[in-house]
């Protein structure tokens, strides 16, 4: 009987220690749940909070009739739309909502509530610092192709802190009514995190990764691009005939033939394994923002299908940020680290509140395999595809070019990628532009990943 009793004793204490656990790491999901009543309760008697950018500049703030405000600037507003979200919660992702329980004082102490009812002042909610900088989204926002759809994300690969994760096209949060008048724009969806695409030719770094890791001799491989690689019932194409190439001129010249018979020697169960090493299929649940799953196929692929999967075609789906952080991962000697999108968070008392350690990571890759895939990076932005990212100055690049195929109708461009990174320790940005029909890589997003990383440079973020 006392055995039984210590059993359910040690049970309970179990369940409210995971209760707590999952409110302190959790908690944001469960805020920002639109169906949770607390959070239309909670502005009824509660100042919310203040948004600043990483360099103070207010974003969004309450004023002195309760009314949910947004910076002064039309540009701004637009620039920021999406990390910040909206006063009524319609982007439930905006920091405005997965972040009330810091803006709404959720996190306040029962200390902290008696002291404002014991001086009769309303409470207020946290202020909070994001990692962000408004004048790198306003001007990614300002040099992104008009028209056009699509994300960029910077990171700062040392801290970990997202620098800009600007989604196109934007909407204006002081003027909502228009922002749902024209729903199907897409305006309220969060390119960056939300926005599934096939990755095309920058999942390449995973697939020669996975090579690296798992295929010997690969310093003798040669293949012969005739232009296309027959494989079941399909050919892989390239645009034209490489000739014989060595695995390091194939990825500078993001040759399709030669990764797609690469993909018949690894196969799909070593491939799919680095895919998932590298975050692909993994249930992202970062304490400062929601990121969507990237997928790739596990189950038993056909040959056609690893071939395309090895390019990034096919079933194998990726937003940007996951794909910056491949490049951050790369640039971190193969460690993988969560994304940061809270600098500081700020007590109505002055205090600052205490945040989750963002300390460590994972190895998902050896650092001889991220030595290996940094010097090819480097090659394709210097002679490759990817030349048009290039810097001046000393600055080295690293990256990979992408165009992927969105449709089988051969009329609607290919969506434009490109993936990299600064080498240099005193320029520790990582970079991810991704412009949806944008047609070529190397052509589209590598000058807009270019103009960014010079723009965060001059900026000194």
């Amino acid at each position: 009987m006392h055995l039984l009793t210590l059993l359910l004793v040690m049970l309970f204490a179990l369940v409210i220690a995971y209760f707590c656990y999952s409110v302190y790491f959790y908690g944001g999901r469960w805020v920002a749940n639109p169906y949770n009543p607390r959070i239309s309760s909670q502005k009824q008697h509660v100042i919310m909070g203040t948004l600043t950018d990483r360099d103070g500049t207010v974003l969004a703030y309450t004023d002195e009739d309760g009314q949910r405000r947004y910076n002064n600037s039309a540009d701004t507003r637009k620039a920021v739309c999406q990390v910040i979200g909206d006063s009524g919660g319609k982007v439930s992702t905006g920091a405005d909502t997965f972040h009330a329980q810091f803006l709404l004082g959720f996190r306040s102490s029962i200390f902290e509530r008696l002291a404002d009812a014991f001086t009769g002042t309303t409470q207020r909610g946290d202020d909070v610092r994001l990692t962000i900088s408004e004048r790198l989204s306003r001007y990614i926002s300002e040099q992104f192709p008009k028209g056009k759809r699509g994300a960029v994300v910077v990171l700062n690969y040392k801290t970990n802190e997202i620098l800009a994760m600007v989604s196109m096209p934007q909407f204006d949060p002081t003027n909502m009514d228009a922002a749902l008048a024209n729903e199907s724009a897409g305006a309220l969806i969060n390119r960056a995190t939300q926005g599934l695409y096939p990755p095309g030719s920058t999942f390449k770094i995973v697939t020669l990764a996975s090579a690296l890791e798992n295929l010997p001799d690969l310093n003798d491989f040669a293949f012969d691009c005739t232009g296309y690689y027959p494989v079941g019932n399909y050919s892989v194409t390239d645009g034209s005939a490489h000739g014989v190439q060595s695995l390091s001129d194939a990825f500078a010249h993001s040759c399709n033939t030669t990764f797609a018979a690469l993909s018949q020697d690894l196969g799909y169960e070593m491939l799919g394994q680095t895919a998932e090493e590298m975050g692909f299929n993994e249930n992202f649940m970062f304490s400062d923002l929601i990121v969507y799953n990237s997928s790739y196929p596990i189950d038993d692929l056909s040959a056609e299908d690893l071939a395309w999967s090895a390019i990034g075609q096919g079933r194998v789906l990726a937003t940007p940020l996951h794909m910056a952080l491949i490049a951050s991962t790369i640039a971190n000697r193969g460690v993988m680290n969560e994304p940061r999108l809270i600098a500081q968070v700020t007590t109505a008392q002055g205090g600052n509140r205490s945040l989750l350690s963002h300390a460590g990571g994972r190895r998902v890759i050896s650092e001889d395999v991220a030595n290996r895939l940094e010097s090819e990076m480097i090659r394709v932005v210097k002679s490759g595809t990817g030349k048009r990212a290039a810097l001046d100055n000393g600055y080295t690049v690293a990256g990979k070019t992408g165009s992927a195929e969105a449709s089988n109708d051969k009329s609607i461009e290919s969506h434009a990628w490109f993936v990299g990174y600064i080498t240099n320790d005193n320029a520790p940005y990582a970079v991810c532009v991704l412009v949806e029909n944008g047609g070529s890589g190397g052509g589209v997003a590598a000058p807009l990943a270019r103009k960014t990383l010079q723009k965060a440079i001059h900026l000194g973020l």
